[in-house]
């Protein structure tokens, strides 16, 4: 019987699970889990706090997905390192898996710049995970002001989720129209004038130079009171448990068009991994769902 071991538990580690399954139906597969829940639909955390959805509707796959597939899975533990040669990986609480074929589906994580004064900052929240829009959701009040630093996909759905929660939204970013990096100017218009309507307020073309405990300076010289700051300026790949083996990455994990790195057994799969893009004739990461699936 052989042993599989996916680390991660989002759509890349459903779909490796769903593959690994149709394939081996006797295999032993471990799913290692840093969220302490099921497996949810990311994109719908936005949907739950503008109360288009709730709890009970979050999950990506039915409650008895895991057993009907044969999985053990560990929830709020974390791989910390891969040893290709022995195939095991070290995990957050002491214990050793061993495998003989694993999938790396480790996800990104949000990527913080070093803003001054940001320390100071009591009330400042991500919003990647449904931890985070649990979290987030706890602070709304009718009054609040809200800056949200990011103009990306992640800050205009965040915005988007609350508008109607709070007192303001204004979303910065230093690019000059929002969705910079997959809209160009005349269809980031549109959006852009879609949130206004909606009663969400931008600074484009401005970032934030130093944050006070309730105040933002820009590096234009304006200040932006607030409430609450929401950090959505980017991600980073997870890539550290190949490159600390000896893998390839560069933007993220380097994989062939089957998902294998250059390590022996490891594959890596979602928003970790970086795969050849046939619509731009070069490897890159493509973090979106239908990709990662």
């Amino acid at each position: 019987m052989k042993r599989y071991l996916v680390i991660g538990n989002g759509a890349a580690a459903v779909g490796t699970v769903e593959g690994i399954h149709s394939h081996d139906g006797e295999g032993e597969i471990t799913v290692v889990s840093g969220e302490n829940r099921p497996v949810y639909a990311r994109p719908l955390i936005s949907y739950y706090l503008e109360g288009k959805t709730d709890l009970t509707k979050m999950n990506y796959r039915p409650d008895d997905f895991y057993e009907k597939n044969g999985c053990r899975v560990l929830y709020g533990r974390r791989a910390l390192s891969l040893d290709p040669e022995k195939k095991t990986a070290s995990l957050d609480d002491g214990s050793v898996l061993s495998y003989d074929e694993v999938c790396v589906a480790a996800g990104s994580r949000p990527f913080v710049p070093p803003f001054e004064g940001l320390a100071n900052v009591e009330n400042k929240f991500g919003f990647m995970t449904l931890d985070d829009a649990l979290s987030l959701e706890g602070a709304l009040r009718p009054d609040a002001r809200v800056l949200i630093v990011g103009a990306g996909l992640i800050g205009l759905k965040c915005a988007e989720g609350i508008a109607r929660r709070v007192g303001t939204v204004t979303v910065c970013d230093l690019a000059e129209r929002v969705l910079s990096s997959i809209l160009d100017a005349e269809c980031a218009k549109i959006v852009q004038r879609h949130l206004e309507e909606n009663g969400i307020s931008f600074l484009l073309g401005d970032s934030v130079a130093r944050f006070d405990r309730n105040e933002a300076t820009m590096k234009s010289g304006k200040t932006v009171p607030f409430d609450l700051v929401v950090l959505a300026v980017g991600v980073r790949a997870n890539v550290d448990l190949v490159k600390d083996a000896g893998g390839e990455v560069n933007r993220g994990i380097v994989v062939d068009e089957k998902m294998r790195t250059s390590l022996r057994s490891v594959y890596a799969a979602g928003d970790c991994a970086e795969g050849f893009d046939a619509s731009v004739g070069q490897n890159r990461v493509l973090a979106i769902l239908p990709n990662a699936y």
